[in-house]
Parts: structure tokens; C-alpha cells; sequence
């Protein structure tokens, strides 16, 4: 999966917080309280916007290469990694149907094995970059 940029405006107000807004994305807002958690908190919200949107088939707006700005506020370049925010927050447990043999199910059972737990195992090994 691709990862998506946009550019962040960050604005610092006057109680020393800092507000993190997405010029091309209306309605996707940040906060943090120290300028070295700027990053960290825009791509959070990147990744948090676009997920929501692409799973209701919103339409997203493409970036813009540049934003306006006035005096004290900086852009930021803020990449979202979705298939890793996906990683990280959707742990939701599936119901799928698998088929195997019955000594492997017969194996399991002696061991005391959970087939899901193994199965999730496997998986994590098999599908890490």
C-alpha cells in the first residue's frame, strides 16, 4: 500500500499549545501540547481522517504541492502510513472458516494449542515486510 503525504499547517497559540490543521482535508485537526509531538500527533490524525473516509467511500481531496501561511505559523510534511496505522489500530477479531486435517486439529488438542492463536502467529510471520 502506498503511503499518502499532505501538508500540515501548525499555528502555536498563545497558552503554548499547538494546533495542527490539513488545508486539503476541511475538518482534520490536531493538537499537542510541545512542538516534539507536532509530527507524531498530525499523523495520527492523517491516517485517522483517511481511513474513516475511504471506508465510507468518501472522496478525498489530492494534495496540494503548497499551502498559504501567515506570519508564526510553519507547514509541515506529514506522511500516512496506513497500512501500518491499519496494523496498529484495527485488531478487531474475524470469524473466518478454515479447513484442516483432523490429526493436525487432533495435535492441537493434545498440546493444548488455540488453532486461532497459531493461525494469527503464522500469519504475523509470514505477511512482515
Amino acid at each position: 500500500m502506498k503511503k499518502e503525504v499532505y501538508l500540515a499547517r501548525v499555528i502555536k497559540a498563545n497558552d503554548g499549545w499547538y494546533a495542527i490543521d490539513f488545508p486539503d482535508l476541511p475538518g482534520t485537526h490536531a493538537q499537542c501540547k510541545g512542538l516534539t509531538d507536532v509530527q507524531k500527533e498530525a499523523e495520527e490524525s492523517l491516517c485517522s481522517f483517511l481511513t474513516a473516509a475511504k471506508a465510507v467511500g468518501e472522496e478525498i481531496s489530492a494534495p496540494s504541492p503548497t499551502i498559504e501561511l501567515k506570519d508564526g505559523e510553519m507547514a509541515v510534511i506529514v506522511t500516512a502510513d496506513l497500512e501500518a496505522y491499519q496494523k496498529k489500530h484495527d485488531t478487531r477479531p474475524i470469524r473466518k472458516t478454515v479447513s484442516i486435517p483432523q490429526w493436525m486439529v487432533d495435535g492441537a488438542e493434545r498440546k493444548g494449542l488455540s488453532l486461532s492463536k497459531v493461525l494469527q502467529e503464522s500469519l504475523t510471520v509470514r505477511l512482515a515486510d
